[in-house]
Parts: structure tokens; C-alpha cells; sequence
């Protein structure tokens, strides 16, 4: 079964435009990305150490945890960072991905 990150990467592998249109690449999925939700893709490399700071609060305090890590198995490892809320449009982008390939959850 191939889920949505397995489709992105392979995309992103053979598809360098997919990292100037990430958008667009998950038109191609058959996704729609939610309006006002930005996706930035990114081919991982070896020699780069990344780190994703937590947006500040409008007050500048700590404002609690913001962003959750999600990994998933494609290739070697696929990480999406994101916040609650879009936690929550992800799972509906998996889901459209999962209805127009034909697969169920297993």
C-alpha cells in the first residue's frame, strides 16, 4: 500500500519542481491542501543538522507546545512538523489521498 508521504517522496525524488510548488505536487495526488496552510517541502541531506523553532507568542512569552512532530516511514524516515491545527487538516489530506487511490487503512 502506498500512503501519501510514500507518493510526495517519490514525487519529490523524481520532480525538483515539487519543492518550488509543494501545493501543486499534492494536486497532482489528488489532495487539496486547505486554503491559508502552507506546505514547505524539503529534501533532507546528509550534512545539514535541521532545526524548526517554535513560532513566539505576541507577547513574546513561551506560549506552550505549539508544533507536533509526526514521523512516518517512506524511503528512510518522513517528518512532517506541524501545529494542532493542522494536525488536523493533514489527517484530512491522508484521507482524500487514501479515497482517490481506492485504499482503506489497514
Amino acid at each position: 500500500m502506498t500512503d501519501l508521504e510514500q507518493a510526495l517522496t517519490a514525487l519529490a525524488w523524481g520532480d525538483p519542481a515539487v519543492l518550488q510548488d509543494p501545493a501543486a505536487a499534492m494536486s497532482k495526488l489528488g489532495v487539496d491542501v486547505p486554503n491559508g496552510m502552507r506546505l514547505d517541502v524539503r529534501v533532507q541531506r546528509r550534512d545539514t543538522l535541521y532545526l524548526v523553532i517554535p513560532p513566539a507568542s505576541p507577547d513574546g512569552e513561551p506560549g506552550g507546545v505549539v508544533n507536533q512532530m509526526d514521523l512516518w516511514r517512506s524511503g528512510d524516515q518522513f517528518v512532517w512538523i506541524l501545529s494542532q491545527d493542522a494536525k488536523l487538516a493533514l489527517l484530512g489530506m491522508r484521507e482524500q489521498f487514501r479515497g482517490r487511490t481506492g485504499q482503506d487503512e489497514q
